[in-house]
């Protein structure tokens, strides 16, 4: 049975459909201070998955996004935890770095590496959970938060909270 449910949700990820959202996440300049935009975007994709979505009022008019896939209540939960502010771009960028690109087998985007491309991975593991029709024991919480570059803010208030 335990192997039918894994094969399932294998069979159900998506890698087209995570590419397409990282290349999304990428078009948001989501400096510190500066994810609501980005928070606002991914409350919306995942409540029309079906996941009960807060938007999170870390500071005045500074959001973060905490998406819950119901379990049956007989479990603990399980969260994927990601920020969703970037780095500063770096110097020497040969392109438009809101205007995403595949070359070859890489993804160009600002905020890919520092953590865009582990926020579209993160979700499209919860997505191939829901989409395999696993029910989890405990609820599975995906928390993009905020803050990462200020020592975790974003993570503190969500356990606050």
């Amino acid at each position: 049975m335990v192997q039918e449910l894994q094969q399932r949700v294998l069979a159900a990820v998506d890698e087209n459909e995570m590419i397409d959202l990282a290349k999304r996440l990428c078009e948001f300049p989501s400096f510190k201070t500066e994810e609501t935009e980005v928070a606002r975007f991914l409350a919306d994709y995942l409540s029309q998955r079906g996941y009960d979505v807060q938007l999170q009022e870390v500071d005045p008019g500074r959001f973060q996004t905490i998406a819950t896939l119901k379990g049956t209540g007989d479990g603990k939960s399980l969260m994927f935890n990601g920020h969703i502010d970037i780095d500063p771009i770096a110097d020497g960028w040969k392109r438009d770095p809101w205007k995403p690109v595949v070359e070859g087998d890489r993804l160009y985007g600002g905020g890919i590496r520092n953590m865009k491309s582990g926020d579209a991975s993160m979700i499209q593991a919860a997505e191939a959970i829901r989409k395999a029709g696993v029910r989890l024991k405990g609820d599975l919480v995906i928390a993009c938060v905020v803050g990462e570059l200020q020592g975790g803010v974003g993570t503190t208030y969500l356990c606050q909270h």
